[in-house]
């Protein structure tokens, strides 16, 4: 079967997002149906915005044009809730739904999948989607219960994100002793939304303490010279900025991990926690979207509060002082990866999906 599936660019040195590292598994380790990528989004070195609105609209002629060219594809259309999604992909999934395309809505976080207001058009908008007979996935049980009441959604199924494991399981994490620095790390956006002023009051308060640890942070800036300047000034050579990783880039960064330190504001399920987790790399990570079904309190990893610093002071220096619980939690963390996260039972359940439609 031929699908179209939509992302943004698939090349991580032009696009940093978790949505592409998804779709990037799915064509990877899915034989059996014959993937059109439709690029869709923009790269990191683009602007947002007005600037936008020229290629969007010809992206959207180029759409009408795709479909009209496989009337029998089915449509994987990955859809983030928030603002510019919104606007930008409900023009698109409509143009399938009345080309009489097969659809599957893959759904991928966003404010408005959890935030307690949504305007009032943005709610509409969505309602009408989700009255839509075609199958929706959620990221966990609790987002589809949340698209069910608020709503009224149909056809809902959770598939949690899935990550290839075939390089963690040939590592053997060695965890340090107290008498060791402990290496924080951060993969990802680099953005306001993802909490980095919260993640740099931390590690101010924490060198103000004259506690030892060390900083590495890998993705691209959301605006160009907003945060990584900062934490280079602050945190001297405490600081490492890894760029933009993938591959065995990427496999080393997350070896050299001892906690991932990601105060996000929301999400949906990220891969970089997965891929984390896959490491034994403890997670201090907010409980927003699906991470608490994932992240259990002091088993696996440690919640802490949105925009909260001294939160993630604490838990940082609990882990330092506490080596034992670090590596109990490592273990658990990596254990619950292997556990519930297996590539061929995800890609068995979307094939399930698609013979829905």
């Amino acid at each position: 079967m031929r699908i179209i599936i939509t992302s943004p660019s698939l090349d991580p040195t032009k696009n940093v997002s978790g949505l592409s590292s998804v779709t990037r598994f799915i064509i990877e380790n899915n034989p059996h149906h014959n993937y059109i990528h439709f690029e869709l989004g923009r790269k990191d070195d683009e602007k947002g915005g007005i600037y936008r609105v020229s290629s969007i609209i010809r992206r959207f002629k180029e759409w009408k044009q795709l479909l009209k060219n496989h009337p029998d594809a089915i449509v994987h259309y990955n859809f983030p809730l928030e603002k510019p999604s919104i606007i930008r992909d409900t023009p698109f999934m409509h143009a399938a739904l009345k080309n009489r395309n097969k659809m599957v809505i893959h759904i991928h976080g966003g404010v408005y999948l959890t935030s307690e207001r949504i305007p009032f058009p943005f709610h509409q908008i969505l309602k009408y989607i989700f009255s839509w007979n075609v199958p929706i996935i959620t990221l966990s049980k609790t987002e589809t219960e949340m698209l069910r009441k608020r709503f009224h959604a149909k056809h809902v199924v959770s598939l949690p994100n899935c990550i290839d494991l075939k390089d963690a399981q040939t590592f053997e994490r060695k965890y340090k002793d107290d008498s060791t620095p402990l290496t924080l790390g951060y993969l990802g956006r680099i953005a306001k939304t993802k909490g980095m002023d919260y993640l740099l009051q931390a590690c101010c308060m924490l060198k103000e303490r004259h506690f030892p640890f060390r900083l590495k942070i890998a993705g691209a800036e959301e605006v160009e010279g907003q945060y990584l300047p900062q934490f280079s000034k602050v945190l001297g050579n405490q600081f490492v900025y890894s760029g933009i990783v993938s591959g065995e880039s990427k496999n080393s960064f997350l070896r050299s991990l001892d906690v991932l330190a990601m105060p996000t504001f929301f999400e949906g399920l990220p891969m970089s926690l997965l891929e984390c987790m896959s490491y034994g790399v403890v997670p201090v990570i907010t409980p927003v979207g699906s991470i608490p079904t994932v992240v259990t309190d002091q088993q696996n990893g440690i919640l802490i509060k949105v925009k909260d610093t001294p939160s993630i002071v604490d838990a940082i220096t609990y882990l330092h002082t506490h080596r034992e619980k670090l590596e109990q939690m490592g273990k658990s963390s990596r254990n619950y990866i292997y556990e519930h996260f297996d590539p061929d039972c995800y890609i068995d359940k979307l094939n399930n999906i698609y013979s829905t439609c």
